[in-house]
């Protein structure tokens, strides 16, 4: 079928980024048509319940790599825990204070940083930093931002306050409280006279840790997003998101699809790790975001079959299994003997065994590291989480012709594709599995490699899986 441009009806071959389905015979045509096209190419609507808030459904089918949504942060700069040193411009990550802007004197990527001058990033901040001569620490850049946006009521800020911040949560007692206090304290003469300074930081808080997604790149960065924020979580996901600086410095995201999506179907990424047991995704959840997962995954006691959670039965090799993986409180079974566990005693004893896993994995010993998977084998099925991470670490340091490696490193591989089963948040992981594994004997070298290849296409630039991947391109012509 012909496509034709919907304003002048010639021949068309200029595609709708987002939508693919509309053709133009120009960017002038298809910026007419804009107006008209908009609501058509909208991938999603905005949603509303008692459970979930705010949240998002997909508004038409959707295909794997379709674009759903692409847009500017609200609001961006150094994460609220971070120490690294950041550029006050552009938000560079920076190994030492390289330069610093002249008229703030706050840390910079160099005195030339076109982010500096740049009265929509650093400008609208710069005088009020050195008027009140606040002494840099990074962590703090943020929030200074974002209570710039509360004391103009700028378009960006009735956005933001929109968004959950749960300050309920986040009282006297907690974290969340003595971090706040922290920077208020730190900030204190940009709160001098203005009482509702100190609330409002408060809020600002909340919407961070509640809000915010990580950027890369800027590294080592933060950004709030209007409607990229809304996706709910999921241990399963159906969207992946990027980043690319646009041509006035700001990180824009873009959300795409990683599976057919249907009509009506919720939209979600991931809020956690992918290699966390359901009860240190569950427990982060809901201390820093404020609710609780009830996934397909979490409900699962087995995690998809993969037992990442299960511990082995001293009395008879049986599976030591949550009951109700749903409830913290839930009591753990046996499932070939009459044995209980309660759910303290659990956490007793996985904590201990990670203790024993940290200490081990910090000296990066191979023969220690064959001695802890075998110990913690013993209590633990061999695709527990603790073992998957140990066998990981060895995997790089085997020889090649070790009889154990392909074992684990196909064990590894099993697990990761079925808790990421669209190779999108585990890709790095499972990468440098395959190529370990390429090197062992009788494996299909050409063919492992290339697939680890594949899994890191979109790697950004400078970063360990963009380099990874070019050594193994380089492995492959040689």
């Amino acid at each position: 079928m012909e496509c034709v441009c919907p304003i002048c009806g010639r021949h068309a071959t200029l595609k709708c980024g987002s939508c693919k389905q509309e053709f133009y015979c120009s960017k002038d045509h298809q910026r007419q048509d804009w107006h008209r096209h908009r609501s058509a190419c909208q991938a999603w609507e905005i949603h509303e319940n008692t459970e979930l808030g705010r949240h998002l459904l997909a508004s038409r089918d959707l295909k794997p790599d379709d674009v759903i949504l692409s847009e500017v942060p609200l609001v961006w700069g150094p994460a609220l825990h971070t120490d690294q040193i950041v550029c006050v411009g552009c938000g560079v990550k920076c190994k030492s204070i390289q330069g610093i802007c002249t008229t703030c004197l706050w840390p910079a990527c160099n005195t030339q940083c076109s982010g500096l001058a740049d009265k929509n990033r650093h400008g609208s901040e710069c005088l009020l930093l050195a008027q009140a001569k606040i002494v840099y620490r990074c962590d703090v850049l943020l929030v200074i931002r974002m209570l710039l946006l509360w004391r103009k009521n700028t378009k960006q800020w009735k956005c933001l306050e929109k968004l959950k911040s749960h300050e309920e949560s986040r009282g006297p007692g907690t974290n969340a409280y003595d971090e706040v206090m922290d920077i208020c304290q730190h900030i204190e003469r940009l709160l001098v006279n203005d009482p509702a300074s100190k609330d409002i930081v408060k809020k600002i808080c909340g919407l961070v840790d509640v809000n915010a997604l990580e950027t890369a790149p800027p590294n080592g960065c933060v950004a709030i997003y209007e409607t990229a924020c809304l996706l709910e979580h999921s241990c399963l996901p159906n969207t992946r998101h990027s980043f690319e600086i646009d041509e006035k410095g700001r990180p824009r995201i873009t959300v795409k699809a990683i599976c057919p999506i249907k009509k009506g179907d919720h939209l979600s990424t991931m809020y956690t790790h992918a290699l966390w047991t359901t009860r240190a995704r569950r427990s982060h959840l809901l201390e820093t975001k404020y609710f609780s997962c009830h996934c397909k995954r979490c409900a699962d006691p087995t995690e998809l079959g993969t037992h990442f959670s299960t511990l082995i039965c001293p009395n008879d090799n049986g599976f030591i299994l949550p009951e109700d993986p749903l409830d913290s409180e839930s009591e753990w079974k046996c499932n070939s003997c009459p044995g209980v566990l309660t759910a303290s005693e659990v956490v007793q004893y996985i904590g201990k065994l990670e203790e024993d896993v940290d200490e081990v994995m910090i000296q990066s010993d191979m023969s220690m590291l064959v001695d802890l998977l075998s110990r913690i084998s013993a209590l633990l099925h061999p695709c527990h989480q603790l073992c998957i991470t140990v066998s990981h670490s060895l995997i790089q340091l085997m020889l090649k012709d070790d009889p154990r490696k392909p074992e684990l490193c196909k064990r590894i591989i099993k697990i990761t594709k079925t808790l990421d089963p669209y190779n999108v948040r585990l890709t790095l992981y499972t990468a440098v599995t395959l190529r370990e594994l390429s090197g062992c004997p009788g494996e299909d070298r050409r063919s492992l490699l290339s697939e680890a290849i594949s899994l890191l296409e979109q790697e950004p630039e400078g970063t360990p899986g963009q380099r990874l991947k070019e050594l193994m391109k380089y492995q492959l012509r040689h």
